[in-house]
């Protein structure tokens, strides 16, 4: 990540949200016939020109950086070949291409407009041209993650584009709108203050639906390129999406205030009440306006960020959620239950303090309280130990070579401890306090790979000693797919007579067939009913529901990975 090529898609970026904002805070002021207004309106104009030379340049620019990233030599900018085969050979040189076309037909109309001599003259370029600037930013998400993270469809590539319009028809029209407000605040300029308020007003309104949207989306977004609260918190660009929503919350809080307290004081007496409430306004205006193009950094650092779907996590903190481990335990639906329903009357009392006038303080801190003191009750229990490699994917594949060395290691490593079937009655355990576990039993499952590779790795202050040392990182791996084969052969022994295809009970391992001296080709499958499908374990039960046959039979999941989770 070169602060260079950050610094130049900012820029590109940032320009093209400029165009977009102050062409819809032009279209949403409306033509006016007083002087001030009339000398905004060329302003505003006067700058999409140039706004629109900086964004072609910029856009040059990025297309040049990227040719020394995918060449990863500086000398490329030289090289023509090198920026041809960039643009006819890849998708971000065909998106790049289609984009700076609209964008010089942009240009082209904003440099060389006409007189507006009507009303109709007047809308005409400014709804072009925004048209235009728009589908030039949202172009942009075809050549982003959205399509990396979920290739083949078009809908992440559809809401990505909405985010990144809507964010420009909001923060690109703040710096206008802040122009406006400071330039009627003066004195001279009290005959645009009227126009300003009217202006003001339609803006606000604009922009509480397209935060909406920008909120919406983004969170679309962030869930589609995270993953989930492990990318979110355990990756960097889980971290960045964090740091934008830091950024943003209290530029929310800022809009909510001058929405509530300032807009309605706007058409006051001029000299008492709405000049100096008016200023006040530009000024804060102008706060968000500089925060935004922080956010503006932030997302250009995180377009050159592999998204926290294509990352393993690594997890912060000491514990995780896991309902799906604890909810059986004693009590734990009783302290749950309680939880919830004391969140949800803070819930109803956030309502009532933000619906209310009267007490409103107190209404709010009482909900703040319960929601406190519920979430309190309702989630330590649903917790259970985590490590920083809690969810860290294997890097060696389930397969059956991989098992059966896991299982030389076992017999070396762990035998003596967990004992030969890992029931945890090995002779070296028995003076154990407490004893070894049992790898077969089913609390195997409610552990992550990445928790038994933590504990491989560092040991148990139980007693069991890491291994970090003495087997590499593959063998530990190997290990752990051979514990897992090891609890789904258990788990098969306690498979019924009814036929569950829809829930696989039992996950075989990936392996090679050989016809003579020629391999076949590999094969995985998952068994809800044939015990015997795992290649390092006996056919434990004989007779309706088992087979003891090794033909592997497909299911409905036997394209899907193994499960990231131990056994």
């Amino acid at each position: 990540m070169s602060p260079l090529g950050v610094a130049i898609r900012a820029l590109s970026t940032g320009t093209g949200l400029l165009i977009v904002g102050v062409l819809v805070m032009s279209l949403l002021a409306g033509p006016s016939d007083k002087p001030t207004a009339r000398a905004w309106q060329r302003r505003l104009a006067t700058s999409t020109r140039w706004l629109a030379a900086l964004l072609l340049l910029s856009g040059v620019a990025a297309l040049g950086w990227q040719v020394t990233v995918v060449t990863g030599r500086a000398d490329s900018l030289a090289r023509g070949e090198a920026w041809l085969r960039l643009l006819g050979a890849t998708q971000y040189g065909t998106v790049w291409l289609l984009r700076h076309a609209l964008l010089l037909l942009m240009a082209a109309l904003v440099l060389l407009r006409e007189r507006e001599e009507s009303r109709a003259d007047w809308l005409a370029w400014r709804i072009e041209a925004g048209i235009l600037a728009a589908a030039g930013i949202g172009l942009v998400a075809w050549a982003g993650h959205a399509v990396s993270v979920d290739p083949g469809r078009a809908l992440p590539i559809l809401v990505n584009a909405a985010h990144l319009i809507g964010v420009g028809s909001w923060l690109g029209a703040l710096p206008a709108l802040a122009l406006l407000l400071r330039t009627a605040s003066r004195e001279d300029g009290a005959d645009a203050r009227p126009f300003a308020v009217i202006a003001t007003r339609r803006f606000s309104s604009w922009a509480l639906a397209v935060m909406i949207l920008i909120v919406i989306t983004g969170v679309w977004n962030t869930w589609n390129e995270v993953g989930g609260v492990p990318g979110l918190v355990g990756t960097d660009y889980g971290r960045l999406v964090l740091l934008k929503v830091a950024l943003l919350v209290p530029v929310l809080c800022l809009a909510g205030w001058n929405r509530r307290s300032l807009l309605p004081r706007l058409s006051g007496d001029g000299a008492a009440v709405g000049r100096p409430a008016m200023r006040r306004l530009a000024g804060f205006v102008a706060i968000e306006a500089l925060v935004g193009a922080a956010l503006v950094v932030v997302a250009a650092v995180l377009a050159v960020t592999p998204p926290g779907r294509h990352e393993t996590p690594l997890w912060p903190f000491s514990f995780r959620l896991a309902p799906d481990v604890t909810w059986n335990f004693p009590g734990v639906k009783t302290q749950v239950l309680i939880g919830s329903q004391v969140v949800l009357v803070g819930l109803l009392a956030l309502v009532a303090g933000c619906l209310m006038r009267r007490g409103r303080s107190l209404w709010l801190a009482g909900a703040a309280v319960l929601l406190v003191a519920g979430a309190q009750q309702a989630l330590p229990p649903l917790a259970v130990d985590a490590y920083p490699t809690t969810y860290r994917r294997s890097t060696i594949p389930y397969t059956a070579g991989s098992i059966a060395h896991g299982q030389e290691l076992y017999r070396a490593q762990c035998a003596s401890c967990h004992g030969p079937a890992g029931a945890g009655d090995g002779p070296a355990g028995a003076g154990l306090t407490p004893r070894p576990a049992d790898l077969t039993a089913p609390h195997t499952n409610d552990h992550t790979a990445g928790d038994v590779f933590w504990w491989l790795t560092h040991g148990l202050k139980q007693g069991m000693p890491a291994f970090g040392a003495t087997l590499s990182e593959d063998d530990r791996w190997d290990l752990i797919n051979f514990l897992r084969a090891l609890s789904a052969g258990e788990a098969a022994r306690r498979l019924s007579y009814l036929d569950e295809p829809e829930r696989p009970r039992l996950i075989a391992p990936d392996f090679t067939l050989r016809h003579g001296t020629r391999p076949g080709p590999a094969s995985r499958s998952t068994a809800g009913a044939s015990p015997s499908s795992s290649c390092c374990s006996p056919c434990p039960r004989r007779g309706r529901g088992s087979s003891s046959s090794p033909t592997r039979s497909a299911s409905s999941e036997a394209s899907t990975p193994p499960s990231s989770r131990c056994p």
